[in-house]
C-alpha cells in the first residue's frame, strides 16, 4: 500500500468546518440518546468483577493495585485517581470523562483519515459513521475500559503516522516525541487489558522494527520499544514472584473454560460442572483451599476477603488462582479429548466476533431503547428473535455484513500492498492488531468478543476509508487539504 501524506494547500477553513460538524453530531446524538432513556450507570464501580473493593480506591488504593492479581492495573488505577479527586461528585466525573474519551477517539479517528485518504468527503464520512454508531452511545454509558483502549489504539496510530512522517521528511528533531507517544500508549494498552499480552507488544515491536531498520528513526524506536518491553515484562515478573502467575491477569484459565465447556455435557462431579466466575464457595470442594495462611498479612483487605463491598463476590480473592488453574487443566483434558467440539465454539466464537457490538450483554439492556436505530445502523436482527435458537439464527445473519466488509477491505488493501510491495507503518499496526485480537479472543472468550472487536473498530475504519478511497479514486478526483 503507497504510503500518502497530505499536503498543505490552505485548507484550514474545511479543516475547521468538518471539525464543527464533528462535535455538532457527536453533542446533538447524546442529548437524543440521553432523551429516550440512556443514562450513564455508575453501579459499575462496585459491581464489576474487575475492580477492586471501593475502600480500597479510596484509601488503599496503591497496596490494592499492587496485590491484584486478576486485573491489569491502570484501569483501576484510573478509578481511584478520579474517586480521590472528584469525591462525592464522582458519579459526574466518571460521566463526563468517558463521554470526552468518546469524542477524542471521533478527532483521533479523523486526523488519521485526514492524514492517509486524499479526498474531502471520506475522512469526514467515515468519521461520522463512527460517532453516530449505537454501540458507542451505550459504551459511554458504561463505566468500563472498552473505549479507553481504543483512544490508546487510536493514539498509537497516530504517533506512528507521525514518525513515519518524520523519517520520509528527514526531520529527526521531533521523532522521540512520538517514539514517546507510541512507546506510553502501547505500555498502557497492555496495563489496561489483559487480551494485549506480552506477546502481543514483543510481536508487534518486532514487526515495527523490522520495518523501520533502514529509516534513521530505528534507534529512537528501537530504545523505546525495549523500554516497553522491559516495563510491561517487569509487572509480569511482579506476579511471577508473588502469585506464580506470570500474566497481568490469573483468570486466564476461567475465561478459557467458559469457550471449551460451552455446550459440554459435564461431569457434575468435575469443576467443569460449575460457571466460571462462580461464588467461592462453589468451588470448596475441588480446591485445596490453602492459600490463605500462604498470602496472610501482605493485603488482607482484598486477598483473604471473600466479598467486597460488602456482599458482591470478590475476584480478587487469593483462593481464584487455584480455582483458575483447575480450569485450565480441565481445560486441557477436554481440548485433547474432545478437539471437534472446541473448534467448534471457536467457530461461533468467530462469528460472534463481528456480531453488532449492541448484542454485549451490558448493551442489550439499552439498545431496545434505541431499537430501530441500532436495527438500521447495525442490522442488529435479534431485536425481533424469541427464544434460543432464532437468537442464534439472528445473530449469524447479523454478523454476515460485518464479515464481508472486513473481507472486502482486506482484499482491497492487501492487494494493493503486494502490488505496490510496501505497507506503511500505522498499517502494519492496525491490520496486526485486529487479526491478534480477532484470533485471541476467539480461542480464549465466548459471546463477548463482540465488545473486543469494537475497541478496535476505529482502527478498522481508517482502513475502510483507506479502501473507499481506491474505490472512488478512478471516478473522483481527490481534494488534498492540510490538517
Amino acid at each position: 500500500m503507497k504510503y500518502m501524506r497530505m499536503t498543505p494547500s490552505g485548507g484550514k477553513k474545511t479543516y475547521r468546518r468538518e471539525l464543527y460538524i464533528i462535535i455538532g453530531a457527536f453533542l446533538i446524538s447524546r442529548i437524543l440518546v440521553a432523551f429516550f432513556g440512556t443514562h450513564f450507570r455508575y453501579e459499575a464501580l462496585f459491581t464489576y468483577w474487575q475492580y477492586l473493593d471501593t475502600g480500597t480506591l479510596r484509601y488503599h488504593l496503591l497496596q490494592g493495585l499492587w496485590y491484584d492479581h486478576a486485573q491489569p492495573p491502570f484501569f483501576n488505577l484510573l478509578l481511584g485517581l478520579v474517586l480521590k479527586i472528584s469525591g462525592d461528585h464522582a458519579p459526574m466525573a466518571f460521566t463526563v470523562l468517558l463521554m470526552v474519551v468518546s469524542l477524542v477517539n471521533c478527532l483521533l479517528l479523523f486526523i488519521l483519515l485526514k492524514r492517509t485518504v486524499l479526498h474531502r468527503y471520506i475522512p469526514l464520512a467515515v468519521t461520522l459513521l463512527y460517532t453516530l454508531s449505537p454501540a458507542l452511545m451505550i459504551f459511554e454509558s458504561e463505566l468500563f475500559y472498552t473505549t479507553f483502549v481504543s483512544m490508546l489504539l487510536l493514539t498509537s496510530a497516530v504517533f506512528l503516522l507521525r514518525l513515519e512522517e518524520s523519517a520520509a521528511d528527514r526531520q529527526p528533531a521531533g521523532q522521540w516525541k512520538y517514539v514517546a507517544g507510541i512507546c506510553l500508549s502501547l505500555i498502557l494498552v497492555c496495563l489496561t487489558r489483559s487480551m494485549y499480552h506480552l506477546l502481543w507488544l514483543a510481536a508487534l515491536s518486532a514487526i515495527l522494527l523490522f520495518r523501520v531498520r533502514k529509516s534513521h528513526a530505528f534507534p529512537k524506536l528501537a530504545t523505546g520499544l525495549s523500554l516497553s518491553l522491559l516495563l510491561v515484562t517487569g509487572w509480569y515478573v511482579k506476579n511471577y514472584i508473588i502469585f506464580g502467575q506470570f500474566s497481568t491477569s490469573s483468570w486466564i484459565g476461567m475465561n478459557l473454560a467458559r469457550t471449551v465447556f460451552h455446550g459440554a455435557n459435564k461431569d457434575s462431579s468435575r469443576i467443569e460442572a460449575i460457571e466460571p466466575f462462580s461464588d467461592m464457595q462453589s468451588y470448596r470442594p475441588f480446591i485445596e483451599g490453602n492459600a490463605d495462611k500462604k498470602y496472610a498479612g501482605l493485603d488482607d483487605r482484598d486477598l483473604l476477603r471473600e466479598k467486597k463491598n460488602d456482599s458482591l463476590r470478590n475476584l480478587n480473592y487469593i483462593g481464584y488462582i487455584e480455582v483458575s488453574q483447575k480450569y485450565m487443566t480441565a481445560s486441557k483434558a477436554y481440548m485433547k479429548s474432545h478437539p471437534l467440539n472446541y473448534l467448534k465454539n471457536v467457530l461461533q466464537s468467530s462469528i460472534i466476533f463481528f456480531a453488532p457490538a449492541t448484542r454485549y450483554p451490558f448493551s442489550e439492556i439499552e439498545a431496545p431503547k434505541i431499537k430501530y436505530y441500532d436495527l438500521a445502523y447495525s442490522f442488529n436482527l435479534t431485536h425481533f428473535a424469541n427464544g434460543l435458537q432464532q437468537r442464534r439464527i439472528a445473530l449469524t445473519l447479523s454478523a454476515i455484513p460485518k464479515i464481508m466488509v472486513y473481507l472486502a477491505v482486506f482484499y482491497i488493501l492487501l492487494k494493493e500492498a503486494v502490488r505496490q510491495k510496501r505497507l506503511s507503518l500505522s498499517s502494519w499496526f492496525i491490520f496486526f492488531t485486529i487479526c491478534f485480537v480477532f484470533l485471541t479472543s476467539s480461542l480464549m472468550e465466548h459471546y463477548e468478543n463482540m465488545r473486543f472487536r469494537y475497541e478496535i473498530e476505529p482502527l478498522f475504519l481508517v482502513l475502510l476509508g483507506q479502501a473507499l478511497y481506491r474505490l472512488v479514486n478512478p471516478i473522483l478526483r481527490p481534494v488534498k487539504d492540510n490538517i
